[in-house]
């Protein structure tokens, strides 16, 4: 594990599922958190059903309701007041008690953020169109604008997702990330046979310091999808048929930060 990593290992849920959680925010009070896997969540059901499927996890977690967005690349987001579709965007921020937000994936890092000193928290759907348009920063920015939250509060997960081993794309993704982010945005390739091969976990950690939030706090999973297929559904191993994967966030009714 790298330096910024911090444990994340598999949980079984009240209901009988299996999750993945990180550490950094199970031990935070009131604060519940899932990556859900194969095993519980029907992964088909979360790419057909998403309605069905935040239902469904609000149960699993002992929340009233989960709010989710139409996953559309760029730094867009949403401030969640109630369950259900939020708009159009790749980034959600809630304070409800209750209420837990929620992106699905099937490679693409998923990226929960819980502001240690109260209650609120965000989650951004990280593609790699979303990284480059720093859908991540945004995402610290948003709670810092809608709930006054101090970066330096904050505490980060990137989730599990194609791996800084296996996400490859082509000329058009390192020019889009030169062209958003600048020359630094280099560093985060390698080439690899005619390909490119996208660090998508550390161009989210730089963002996340970018924005103030202090290398101890972000914790990464550290698990690729494509190579642990058998766990996450994979739409690079898997195409078309690949189902999803969902994170989720929020703060349980009735319980102080």
């Amino acid at each position: 594990m790298s330096e910024d990593s911090s444990p994340y290992g598999l949980v079984t849920l009240p209901g009988g599922w299996e999750a993945g959680q990180f550490d950094a925010l199970a031990s935070r009070q009131g604060l519940v958190h899932a990556v859900t896997t194969r095993h519980g969540l029907d992964v088909q059901l979360a790419a057909a059903d998403r309605d069905a499927t935040a239902r469904q996890v609000a149960s699993a977690m002992g929340l009233g309701g989960v709010a989710f967005c139409r996953q559309v690349p760029g730094d867009a987001g949403y401030r969640a007041e109630y369950p259900g579709l939020a708009g159009d965007g790749d980034g959600l921020v809630t304070d409800t008690p209750g209420l837990g937000v929620m992106c699905f994936s099937a490679d693409c890092p998923l990226v929960l953020v819980a502001d240690g000193a109260g209650s609120a928290v965000g989650v951004a759907h990280a593609s790699w169109r979303s990284t480059v348009k720093q859908v991540t920063r945004r995402l610290v920015d948003r709670l810092s604008d809608e709930f006054e939250c101090r970066p330096e509060d904050l505490v980060a997960g990137i989730c599990p997702s194609a791996g800084p081993g296996c996400y490859e794309g082509g000329p058009e993704v390192v020019d889009a990330a030169v062209r958003e982010l600048g020359l630094m945005a280099e560093r985060f390739f390698r080439a690899s046979g005619g390909k490119f091969i996208f660090d998508l976990w550390a161009a989210n950690r730089q963002q996340l310091l970018s924005a103030g939030v202090p290398l101890a706090n972000i914790h990464t999973a550290g698990v690729c999808t494509i190579c642990r297929n058998d766990t996450y559904p994979s739409y690079r191993s898997e195409g078309d048929v690949a189902g999803r994967f969902v994170a989720v966030i929020g703060r349980l009714a009735g319980e102080d930060s």
